[in-house]
């Protein structure tokens, strides 16, 4: 009778270290493979989170250049319409012997190399639509033929200025002399042409300023959703895998009794 009694206690207790340990062992496999699950879905979602986080940075970079080549042009335009607005205070006072075309050939001094540097970093930016819609090819040809101009005449000074030494005041009167048989209105149409080319590159970068700042936006809603997609991907899994592990231990427990 004991001996029977032993045996069913035996029996009793490796049934019941048998299912905690067949319990124990499927927990296991679920953590571990809900775990996998986890890490492969993380790495999914980063990899994305990455891609769009630094393709941010590049367009949040193309927007500093912009914004330093709107604040140049601006200064530039403003630099303009103050040397014109002084010339018209100063033009006829007999104590100021300023010559107009001497004073409008050094205005238009500042704009070829600006406005260069400035198509430069358009033809980088390769936008065919905007570049087409505000004629820059034709504004590179003007532009071009401003600085042969320009060009000529500093090449006149600089073999006169060779030849001999000149006081400022010496100086001043060759520029006046070389500058003096060009026509006026030609300096003056050089001058309103590229006024109105930093124009166009100011409305170019502009508008693209504003493709820019749209990318930026579609960009960060994607790194929000795909955060979020993430969470709930993994939430999801945890609750799908759990509920397998439920409905398994539910059959397992119906088999052993």
């Amino acid at each position: 009778m004991l001996k029977s009694l032993l045996i069913k206690n035996i029996l009793l207790s490796t049934f019941t270290n048998n299912k905690r340990l067949r319990f124990i062992s499927t927990l296991a496999i679920y953590l571990v493979i809900a775990a996998l699950f986890a890490s492969a879905t993380s790495i999914y979602f980063e990899h994305k989170l990455s891609k769009y986080k630094n393709e941010l940075l590049k367009l949040e970079l193309k927007e500093f250049k912009i914004q330093e080549w709107l604040t140049d042009s601006t200064e530039l335009g403003h630099h303009l319409k103050k040397g014109k607005f002084n010339f018209i205070i100063i033009e006829g006072n007999p104590n100021l012997d300023i010559k107009k075309n001497t004073f409008y050939f050094n205005l238009l001094l500042n704009y070829p190399l600006v406005i260069d540097l400035a198509i430069d970093d358009i033809e980088n930016i390769n936008n065919q639509y905007l570049f087409n819609k505000f004629k820059i090819n034709k504004i590179k040809n003007e532009n071009k033929n401003i600085n042969n101009f320009l060009d000529l005449k500093l090449d006149q000074y600089a073999e006169d200025i060779a030849s001999k030494m000149m006081t400022n005041l010496e100086y001043k009167n060759k520029e006046d002399e070389l500058l003096s048989s060009v026509p006026f209105k030609k300096i003056k149409e050089m001058l309103d042409q590229s006024e109105y080319n930093l124009l166009q590159i100011n409305l170019f970068f502009q508008e693209y300023n504003n493709i820019v700042d749209k990318k930026k936006d579609d960009l960060k809603k994607l790194i929000v959703e795909t955060t979020k997609n993430s969470t709930d991907a993994i939430l999801y899994a945890f609750l799908l895998q759990l509920f397998i592990f439920s409905i398994v231990q539910i059959f397992e427990l119906k088999e052993l009794s």
